[in-house]
């Protein structure tokens, strides 16, 4: 089975502070040992698991944050600038990576959805978005990502982050398995299990959903259509730049709505207008 894993940072054991999370910080480089290490745990656990191939997607920032030397050398790892961002590789793009399709997905250092009132380091793709919603549910990465992965065939199996974050995944992937690697205390404060010991979960959680995947007890995330797809920024430079996405509409005093036949459409224009809002706060 191909597993594919998409790592991000904040929601790391040990990272707790947007800071070291932001290249040239002195605490980066420890932030990306952090990250490699739940990276391997998750490998390790695929293949404990019966995994016949893992790809990493580095979906954090500019997402050339890993660094290969590091990494389980039995893993590929895809990074730079990707049109498809946090899945890259898993969709239209696959055949890039290879010609069999994935079998189960990995979510590791995620975090809680922009707006979330105590998820440590809440966001959802960018510091733009205060509050993002699919189908009127509020939703983060976690469920935006899950759900094109979803139309695509994928299941996520694993999602690991803050406590803040499991409660989200057991609304929104309640077949998933659910690795809490710290407690958030606030927006920037987090109690964090000890590297080794949040390791050793990750490296748990993946082989148990390797198994629940290879006994089809896992489901790809479904979502009804028309989908709709919204987003409020923290001011209307941002929400105009966004709007200029075809088919996205104003709402709102700083929102912009996406109405899609798919999520993969949704998605397309929802990833869009994150990037041209970002102009109107460079």
């Amino acid at each position: 089975m191909r597993v594919y894993l998409s790592v991000d940072m904040e929601g790391l054991a040990g990272v707790s502070h947007t800071a070291p999370t932001e290249r040239g910080n002195d605490g980066y480089p420890a932030a990306v040992g952090l990250m490699v290490g739940e990276a391997n745990a998750a490998v390790e656990g695929a293949y404990a698991g019966g995994a016949g191939e893992v790809v990493i997607n580095d979906s954090h920032g500019s997402m050339y944050n890993l660094v290969p030397a590091d990494l389980d050398p039995r893993a590929r790892v895809i990074q730079g600038q990707k049109p498809w961002s946090m899945i890259a590789g898993a969709g239209p793009d696959a055949g890039l990576v290879g010609d069999q399709p994935f079998g189960v997905a990995l979510f590791v250092g995620y975090h809680a959805r922009a707006g979330h009132p105590g998820g440590t380091i809440a966001h959802t793709y960018s510091s733009g978005p205060t509050l993002t919603t699919l189908n009127g549910r509020p939703v983060g990465e976690t469920g935006i990502n899950a759900a094109v992965l979803g139309a695509w065939g994928v299941p996520v199996g694993l999602v690991a982050g803050d406590d803040r974050l499991a409660e989200e995944v057991a609304e929104w992937l309640p077949w998933a398995e659910r690795v809490v690697v710290k407690q958030a205390v606030g927006w920037r404060a987090a109690a964090s299990l000890h590297p080794t010991a949040a390791r050793e979960l990750v490296r748990d959680g993946a082989a148990r959903a390797l198994r629940r995947a290879s006994a089809g007890e896992l489901l790809p995330l479904r979502v009804e259509t028309p989908v709709r797809l919204e987003v409020e920024y923290r001011h209307g430079g941002e929400a105009d730049h966004a709007a200029l996405v075809p088919g996205s509409e104003r709402f709102g005093d700083r929102g912009v709505r996406v109405i899609a036949p798919d999520i993969v459409t949704a998605y397309r224009g929802f990833l869009a207008g994150i990037r041209l809002a970002s102009i109107a706060s460079a």
